[in-house]
């Protein structure tokens, strides 16, 4: 059965098939495995409809396809709604708290429709059983998925089950991988089909591990900078971040670096600086580093601001927010993602 109604400013809502009202569809019947619901059934339903934020436009269709079998009711009632508007907030007593706005917005598609398959169970026997209380619950918790765990929601929609609340960064790096760059396709496509979601994005470190990180950073950049004396001495042009150093010459540039570093070291008894093994010069080089606060907040907004320029000509920049104030540590974390990251809001 197809129940098709008009939403609008929150009022009796009309079974468009013949123009009745909720009570008189035809109610399940113990004869038949699918049944007909009378729409008095679905009057809860259209009463915690009256609960949401004013509606000034949609159209609602439900199909039902109901299957009863010892008074054992097995329903799935498919829901497509067409253009579902709100208008301005109203303060109401028996308004729900739930953010529905977002919820809609991360369910509805870039045509403006809803299509969710609402399964539902219960026995005909039950005092209390009720088709359109089950149905507005079951639809409660499509809301509440929606918005407790959006990136989910999109991964499943957009394809792969990879979290997209976040994209990582190696310690010390604002550096996008490959593989971390295709979840940010994924939240644009995501974001190209839902055009009233806006997105947050704040940049993340953590200073246990970016710390050494960008000591380890610094060591490299000292190594790369004693190679680009020999390559720029033959006129070539480079790019110290792109600049690899291959093992067989790293420990002739380390070694360069350790000599040109003004840095406290070992030395032999008529004051000469010691020749040292290369992991030892290594240490020296960074225990000599230090990384302030400003450092790491430096790295944060560097990691966000590389998510910013990416989504820069994919994703409209008036829906992309940067959140000045970084997180400065791994706290509130609650997966098990990587801490040295930047983490993604929907709103």
């Amino acid at each position: 059965m197809a129940v098709q109604a008009t939403l609008a400013n929150n009022g009796p809502v009309v079974d468009q098939r013949h123009g009745q009202s909720p009570g008189e569809a035809a109610l399940p019947r113990h004869d038949r495995d699918h049944a007909r619901c009378r729409a008095d059934q679905f009057q809860h339903l259209f009463d915690q409809v009256r609960r949401l934020p004013p509606i000034v436009k949609g159209k609602l269709n439900v199909d039902l396809h109901y299957k009863l079998d010892q008074n054992k009711l097995d329903a799935n009632n498919h829901i497509f709604i067409d253009q579902f508007t709100f208008g301005d907030h109203v303060d109401s007593p028996g308004a729900t708290s739930l953010p529905v706005r977002l919820a809609i917005s991360l369910l509805k598609n870039s045509r403006g429709e809803i299509d969710v398959n609402v399964p539902v169970s219960g026995s005909l026997d039950d005092p209390q059983f009720s088709v359109g209380s089950l149905i507005w619950h079951a639809f409660l918790n499509v809301i509440e998925k929606a918005v407790t765990s959006p990136f989910s929601l999109l991964a499943s929609a957009f394809g792969g089950s990879e979290e997209l609340g976040y994209v990582a960064f190696q310690p010390g790096s604002a550096t996008l991988s490959e593989a971390e760059a295709k979840k940010l396709d994924t939240i644009a496509k995501a974001l190209a089909d839902k055009p009233a979601v806006k997105l947050d994005l704040a940049g993340r470190v953590d200073p246990a591990l970016d710390t050494p990180g960008l000591k380890q950073a610094a060591l490299e950049r000292q190594i790369k900078q004693q190679k680009i004396k020999d390559v720029a001495g033959k006129g070539e042009s480079v790019d110290i971040d792109s600049m690899a150093i291959a093992p067989a010459e790293y420990d002739k540039y380390l070694e360069r670096a350790y000599k040109a570093a003004d840095i406290k070291k070992p030395r032999n008894f008529v004051g000469i600086a010691k020749s040292l093994p290369s992991e030892e010069m290594k240490k020296l080089l960074l225990d000599s580093t230090t990384v302030g606060e400003a450092d790491l907040t430096g790295l944060a907004q560097r990691r966000a601001g590389v998510v910013q320029q990416w989504f820069a000509g994919k994703v409209d920049s008036g829906r992309i927010f940067f959140t000045v104030a970084p997180k400065m540590d791994a706290s509130g974390i609650k997966d098990k993602g990587p801490s040295t990251r930047v983490e993604f809001t929907l709103k």
